[in-house]
């Protein structure tokens, strides 16, 4: 579940690509570049059909650097090759440098990083169409993420899932509308504007109120079965949505049931097992906010 992406690049454009490296890992993208996955004696061709095999996404740096580079003309045709057979892998063309792109790029909507100063803004855009949502905390050389690296390793340790778009964050929901949300989610409401979106690691109900989503619910599958006399540690469910128990207020706990009040968004946050078992759920409500 986790998005990944494939960084080719021309070695001169180093140091703008290990700075978009680091942000997506601060967003939880994987990323491939070939300083951080190479080692002495790997076949370096196949190193890197391997790396584009094993992500969703290939983005080509593009500048005067790159553009008549050998390995980079030739792992973007290979990525494009990909595309025209049906692979499900993306390509995103990242525009540093003024420069004439490839042929194979002609008609693409291109990612533009060519003014420095607008990087935060181009990198908003680029990580908002690969599907995981911005986070402005982690723009800046120092990032750790705070408490949220706990809260993922937690995550990892209990062997839950690590889930991106659209079950990440999903208090980011709540007040859109139900068509909106159905753009957003890639799901379809029924008659009565409920949408219900599921894969094989979780199920999430976006219940309507009016025109509007007024409730969201997310079920982790891989809890079940759990047992409402057990307890569970709220962290780590938390961490597989990319939230962070920093983020929020714990205003009550029982043993299969803990509330939280999320201030900055005037939300309340419920991590629960509804009944003996089920999978432990993490619903959203901005309506029952302080109660």
């Amino acid at each position: 579940m986790i998005t990944s992406v494939f960084l080719s690049h021309n070695h001169a454009d180093k140091e703008f690509v290990r700075k978009l490296a680091r942000d997506l890992e601060n967003h939880n993208v994987k990323y491939w570049l070939d300083e951080a996955e190479m080692k002495i004696g790997d076949s370096l061709i196949q190193k890197i059909r391997e790396g584009i095999d094993n992500v969703a996404y290939f983005a080509v740096i593009l500048s005067p650097n790159s553009i008549n580079a050998p390995w980079v003309v030739n792992e973007l045709d290979v990525a494009m090759n990909y595309q025209i057979a049906g692979k499900p892998i993306k390509v995103l063309p990242i525009m540093l440098k003024d420069c004439e792109p490839p042929g194979l790029l002609v008609g693409k909507l291109y990612a533009n990083f060519m003014d420095e100063n607008s990087y935060v803004e181009s990198f908003k855009t680029l990580v908002k169409d690969i599907g995981v949502v911005f986070n402005k905390n982690a723009m800046n050389d120092n990032f750790a993420a705070g408490h949220l690296g706990t809260a993922i390793d937690k995550a990892i340790y209990y062997n839950l899932p690590l889930l991106s778009s659209p079950f990440h964050r999903p208090y980011q929901y709540i007040g859109m509308q139900i068509n909106q949300a159905e753009t957003a989610t890639g799901g379809l409401a029924n008659e009565v504007g409920n949408i219900i979106v599921e894969n094989d690691e979780c199920e999430m109900f976006l219940e309507a109120e009016g025109n509007f989503v007024s409730y969201v619910e997310v079920r982790i599958k891989r809890t079940a079965p759990h047992y409402q006399h057990q307890e569970f540690d709220s962290e780590s469910i938390l961490g597989s949505l990319s939230l962070s128990l920093s983020e929020l207020e714990l205003a009550r706990k029982q043993t299969h049931y803990h509330t939280y009040y999320d201030h900055r968004r005037q939300l309340k946050v419920g991590v629960s097992c509804q009944y003996d078992k089920a999978p432990i759920s993490v619903g959203f409500s901005a309506k029952y906010y302080g109660q």
